[in-house]
Parts: structure tokens; sequence; C-alpha cells
């Protein structure tokens, strides 16, 4: 399956920077489905109930992975670990801003992208 897996970091920095970042994917990739992981899902529901600014934007990320339909899998182990052992599959890219996640994915073949604060993937 051609996909697109997004993490946290890209969903909350695209939001705090009033870009939809599911629109931008299906814009780039529109071949491709929207994959997050049950532990992302996981990270922005405790984001949400905290008491910070990140808070909102998490909510409205979870709203956005139901209103675009996104492919939510099953993710028992650490983020990180999931995406970059989803990411060994052929013909998936990965948007993150994480740039730990970003370097470590980086030596791996795969397709990695960020996006910026004007809304485009690099």
């Amino acid at each position: 399956m051609k996909s697109v897996i997004i993490d946290t970091s890209s969903i909350l920095f695209g939001l705090s920077s009033n870009i939809d970042p599911f629109a931008r994917l299906k814009e780039n990739f529109p071949d491709r489905t929207i994959v997050v992981s049950t532990g992302i899902i996981r990270e922005l529901t405790l984001i949400s109930k905290e008491k910070r600014k990140e808070s909102v934007h998490a909510r409205i990320g979870l709203a956005l992975i139901k209103k675009y339909g996104v492919k939510v899998v099953r993710g028992d182990e650490y983020v990180d670990t999931w995406i970059i052992k989803h990411s060994l599959r052929a013909e998936v890219v990965v948007c993150t801003n994480d740039v730990e996640l970003k370097q470590r994915l980086g030596g791996r073949g795969c397709g990695v992208f960020s996006l910026s604060r004007s809304g485009l993937l690099r």
C-alpha cells in the first residue's frame, strides 16, 4: 500500500502554524493513504488533556484524523520505533518535524519530509 506516515510533531507544528497538515499531504501525495499509529493517537490524546498551548492543536489534530479518514494502525511500541519499522516497507514516506527521527530515517532509503512554516513539504 502506498502510504504517508505523519507523526505527532508534524501534526502539532502544522496546526500551530495555521496549516492543515492533512490537507497538505493530500495535495502532495494524492495517491497515498495517510497513516498514523495508535501511539500517535495516544500522544495527541495525552497532550489534549494537558494545560498548555499545544492542547488545542492536539484536539484539532484528533478531529482532523477523523475528518480525513486517516488510517490508524495498531502500534504498541514507542512511536518512533513504530515509524522506523513501518518506513522500511516499500512505497512509504514519512512526514516528521522531529529532527532526531528525521536523521534516523535519513539513512534508511525512506522518503522523509518536514512541513515548513509556509506549508511546503521539504
